[in-house]
């Protein structure tokens, strides 16, 4: 079988992030940028599973970002991908999730895929359209929310467990498919010392943006985002904690309820 597998280049969790000038979005500028999506990361490691498990199955990463994103695709490769695509585009570029998704539609068009995972949706925008979208653009069934997945590629089935509010849902579908991992399906391996190495040799190729961008202009929704983000600001920095003294339990519900009312304004 061959396998993609999406992943993006995201602000490291810890990362202290400043707005931009523009107001719009993030600075880069001194930002620690990780795979560590936790998305991504279950997804390449579902991949990795199946590659396990189905000897002669290969995995190839992509990805859509600046220079940078080279960074996160050599990680992706020490956990144990076979070959890597990014399809470069200049820091600062405008992109928006479908335009994302058309780019890597036209990417996964020239590698050979029985599946394409990714994430349900990326830590830095969590708008988690990419996976329906591409399965749209590549004319293939698609599935989100997956937790669990088996497959028999000698009758080309897959058997999902996918999550749905209040329950769980079994599907069975034939590939090629494009499915949305869930976080959590499994535990993200270590990269060893020894991987590590062999990933400064595997394959990575670079796409400049400017390569794919022509053909999309006969594409649903053409060369250009189709949406923007017009604000991006900082959640207000939290408030100290405030003490409540008493001298019974009765006091003390009455000076939480009148804070929780008068003051939080939750109640």
């Amino acid at each position: 079988m061959h396998l993609i597998v999406g992943v993006k280049h995201v602000p490291d969790a810890d990362t202290r992030l400043r707005v931009d000038p523009s107001g719009t979005t993030y600075d880069p500028d001194g930002v620690k940028f990780t795979i560590n999506n936790t998305y991504d990361e279950a997804t390449l490691e579902e991949s990795l599973r199946l590659k396990d498990g189905n000897p002669g199955t290969t995995v190839h990463v992509v990805s859509v970002g600046p220079p940078r994103a080279e960074e996160g695709l050599r990680a992706a490769l020490a956990m144990g991908a076979d070959e890597a695509t990014l399809v470069e585009v200049g820091t600062g570029t405008e992109l928006d999730p479908l335009l994302t998704a058309r780019l890597l539609a036209a990417v996964i068009r020239g590698i050979p895929h029985d599946l394409v995972l990714v994430g349900r949706q990326a830590a830095d925008d969590e708008a988690g359209q990419v996976g329906s979208a591409l399965g749209h653009y590549l004319g293939l069934p698609s599935a989100g929310y997956v937790t669990g997945l088996e497959v028999d590629p000698a009758s080309k089935r897959l058997h999902i467990k996918r999550y749905v509010e209040g329950g769980e849902e079994t599907l069975g579908m034939e590939f090629p498919a494009v499915l949305s991992i869930l976080k959590g399906a499994n535990d993200p391996r270590t990269p060893t010392l020894p991987n590590i190495l062999k990933a400064r040799r595997k394959p990575l190729r670079k796409v400049p943006v400017g390569d794919l961008l022509p053909a999309l202009e006969t594409w649903p929704g053409g060369a250009k985002p189709t949406s923007r983000v017009t604000a991006f600001q900082l959640p207000p920095p939290r408030a100290g904690a405030k003490i409540l003294e008493y001298t019974s339990p009765e006091e003390a519900a009455g000076k939480l309820l009148a804070a929780l009312r008068e003051e939080a304004k939750v109640l």
